[in-house]
């Protein structure tokens, strides 16, 4: 299963390093961002809004959707967090991801389960790393419809995070078909990259006011 996150993690990587390459930011920053916040979703999601001059509300707010979700992510890890040496809670807080924590959640019963933890995110960050290096050098021996392509990488990684999730059942789908509509309404009249925060906001306004409905679906899932 590590496997299969880490080769995840280096392919977006390779295609997040060619985006961020074609809207124009720098290789240093691509590099440096890419290893100081390691949040793939979050940097897909607020890479249309790199743009000059920065709009740096609309980063914010893009990226703090995206990863809002890792406030609930952490609370979960927190008594195996808890228990480790204080370098190692650090790393294991600042490389936190869904993969390694889909797997901590898996193996929660196991003596080791801090260890495997931090194998599978420190292995998520480095192929992540090696992927984001290698997409850079790609812009220039890409042809200008691929390039062009790859600077919708953001919204293309969310589709399928979408797909997944509504495909798995994870939780009620009512949250996500709103932020699609309110997505493809907003697309009318503002700018494409701001369709993202609509779509973003109004799914999760939803999952905080249709709390009846998530218990119904979790019941029908059970």
């Amino acid at each position: 299963m590590a496997f299969g996150f880490a080769l995840g993690a280096f392919t977006f990587g390779i295609v997040y390093g060619s985006a961020a390459h074609v809207q124009g930011m720098s290789d240093i920053h691509t590099l440096v961002l890419s290893l100081t916040a390691f949040a793939g979703a979050a940097q897909f999601a607020a890479l249309p809004f790199w743009t000059d001059p920065l709009s740096y509300l609309a980063i914010a707010l893009a990226a703090g959707m995206v990863s809002s979700r890792n406030i609930l992510m952490g609370v979960t890890l927190a008594p195996m967090l808890r228990a480790m040496p204080p370098l190692q809670r650090l790393v294991g807080i600042w490389l936190m991801v869904d993969a390694s924590w889909a797997l901590a959640m898996r193996e929660h019963r196991r003596a080791d389960v801090s260890l495997i933890y931090l194998t599978c995110t420190l292995t998520l960050a480095i192929t992540w790393m090696a992927g984001v290096t290698i997409g850079v050098s790609l812009p220039g021996v890409l042809d200008p419809v691929t390039l062009q392509g790859l600077s919708h990488g953001g919204v293309t990684f969310l589709f399928l995070i979408l797909i997944m999730v509504t495909r798995s059942r994870i939780g009620p789908v009512t949250p996500w078909l709103i932020s699609a509509v309110a997505a493809i309404a907003a697309d009318h009249w503002l700018a494409p990259h701001f369709t993202l925060i609509i779509g973003v906001g109004a799914g999760a306004l939803a999952g905080l006011i249709l709390p009846e409905h998530r218990k119904g679906s979790d019941a029908d899932n059970g």
